[in-house]
């Protein structure tokens, strides 16, 4: 959903044909993150002492990796099969580039990290109080969102 987000916006069966290509692309990218965390999964119930933390953290590992991996799957097919037929591509496009569900999409993405960055703040004080090695985490989560958004904010504002 967020890569199909982040490659909206074409105004002809070729320029949507590109986004698909980029989309597959970026489909290729995270089924090979997939494919890491399920390695890692499979490598930590090897290496890993057993118990509790290292079977839960496989099991983790292994069901979000198989999760993208077919999830990409999926997107590949899909997309392979839209680049096939010409009528399927402009229908889709057409379909994909309705203003209204762009907006609604990009406004609830906006308020979701709005809230996200609220609470993950609250957590930040609260976990300051029991565990330094959670409060570091978060703050580290915090700057490096702040520092990713600035980051983009920048590009897009020198790309338009």
């Amino acid at each position: 959903m967020f890569i199909r987000m982040m490659l909206q916006g074409a105004n002809t069966d070729e320029e949507y044909r590109r986004k698909l290509e980029d989309r597959q692309k970026l489909s290729w990218v995270t089924l090979l993150m997939g494919s890491a965390a399920v390695i890692a999964g499979i490598i930590m119930l090897r290496v890993m002492p057993d118990s509790y933390r290292t079977g839960f953290l496989s099991g983790l590992y292994c069901g979000v990796g198989a999760s993208v991996i077919v999830a990409d799957i999926i997107s590949l097919i899909k997309v392979r099969k839209l680049l096939k037929d010409e009528a399927l591509l402009h229908r889709e496009r057409i379909k994909e580039s309705d203003e209204r569900k762009n907006e609604i999409a990009k406004k609830a993405a906006a308020t979701a990290v709005t809230v996200f960055i609220f609470i993950l703040f609250a957590t930040l004080i609260v976990s300051g109080f029991f565990s330094m090695e959670v409060f570091w985490t978060l703050w580290g989560s915090l700057i490096a969102y702040l520092l990713i958004f600035i980051g983009f904010k920048t590009y897009y504002t020198k790309k338009n």
